[in-house]
């Protein structure tokens, strides 16, 4: 369900308070004969003594073309599929190697393998090609689907270093990522740092500001954001813990909307990526303030659904609750230096899974 919001944008400013806390690989397949030294009727087997096939293509990719036991090699061989890397032993004992996946059948920067294939050969004539066949099948399905994870870069599979840069990142939100001294933001960008992928002299852009509801995020810190027409490829953010706090514990109707309209707007600029963060339980211990809690639990479902049907810029749900323990608040609202060891170390890992920034 996506939300369209058409109420008018309020500014709630509720002072001391600001949010909580909180390639694919190419399977290249070796075909599906069988019999005992038979013709293999779609794949590359070869007929046991030498007989040339004519191999075909299997589903998800040409054949692999290895040669039968002492048979003449295929003319269907040493086509992988598009991108794939080249296999080592996609042939059966005896024949050279096919071109097909390796064994396994996972080979970066490819198209993705379908695991319904054929099995390498003859069963009988060739029991390795078979056996290789079916595993690269499976093999390149599993890195096919995988390789969706790469929506912030990925090549070949490694993320791109220095794609962008420290200022087009961007922070939005409110106090619990706006007060001082910032726990949450040092820690992602000592970690970043760390890993070569924030330049010592550099920042994030921190725009968010206390106790702001979601209405002012979407507008005002959005053009605080792009002031100058600056760039801004990666967003982190929350929004919607302050219009909770004047709910008495009911959902907020109008967030959804006003969040997907500030993703449209995101997209016409040209951001890549958006990480929202789920607060945290509220209060201290966590998850004592009740009425808060109540309006977070009603309205944050409806949130994640918004962040998950965009593509444009691509939304990633983050829910920091996993991570939130005692200590990590003293007011039950806004981190502490182990609440932003936690929840900073949580969005960096999401943003090296996702190669984000990197």
């Amino acid at each position: 369900m996506i939300w369209k919001h058409t109420g008018r944008l309020g500014i709630l400013l509720a002072a001391g308070f600001a949010g909580f806390g909180s390639t694919t690989a190419c399977s290249s397949d070796s075909g599906d004969g069988t019999g005992t030294g038979g013709a293999s009727p779609v794949g590359t087997g070869g007929v046991t003594g030498g007989s040339i096939n004519t191999g075909g293509t299997a589903t998800g990719g040409t054949a692999t073309g290895g040669t039968a036991t002492g048979g003449k090699p295929s003319t269907g061989g040493a086509a992988p599929v598009t991108g794939g890397a080249m296999g080592t032993t996609g042939g059966a004992p005896g024949g050279s190697p096919g071109g097909g996946g390796t064994t396994g059948g996972v080979a970066p920067g490819g198209s993705g393998g379908v695991p319904a294939a054929g099995a390498g050969g003859s069963a009988a004539g060739a029991p390795a090609g078979g056996k290789g066949g079916a595993a690269a099948g499976a093999g390149g399905s599993a890195a096919g689907s995988g390789g969706g994870g790469a929506s912030g870069g990925k090549s070949s599979g490694m993320c791109e270093k220095g794609r962008i840069k420290g200022s087009e990142v961007v922070i939005m939100g409110e106090s619990f990522y706006a007060i001082a001294p910032q726990y949450i933001q040092n820690v992602i960008q000592k970690l970043a740092r760390e890993a070569g992928a924030l330049d010592a002299n550099e920042s994030y852009r921190n725009v968010a500001v206390s106790g702001q509801n979601m209405a002012y995020i979407a507008n005002q810190e959005w053009t605080a954001a792009t002031q100058g027409n600056a760039a801004v490829k990666f967003v982190i953010m929350d929004g919607g813990g302050i219009d909770c706090l004047a709910s008495n514990g009911a959902a907020c109707s109008s967030c959804p909307g006003t969040f997907e309209d500030l993703l449209e707007r995101m997209a016409d600029y040209g951001v890549e990526d958006v990480i929202y963060t789920r607060y945290p339980e509220p209060g201290n211990p966590p998850g004592s303030n009740a009425s808060l809690k109540m309006c977070l639990d009603a309205t944050m479902p409806n949130m994640e659904t918004v962040c998950k049907a965009s593509t444009a810029p691509r939304c990633h749900w983050l829910d920091l609750r996993p991570v939130w323990m005692n200590g990590d608040t003293t007011d039950g609202l806004h981190p502490t230096q182990s609440g932003g060891d936690h929840v900073g170390g949580l969005i960096w890992s999401e943003m090296v899974k996702l190669c984000l920034a990197q």
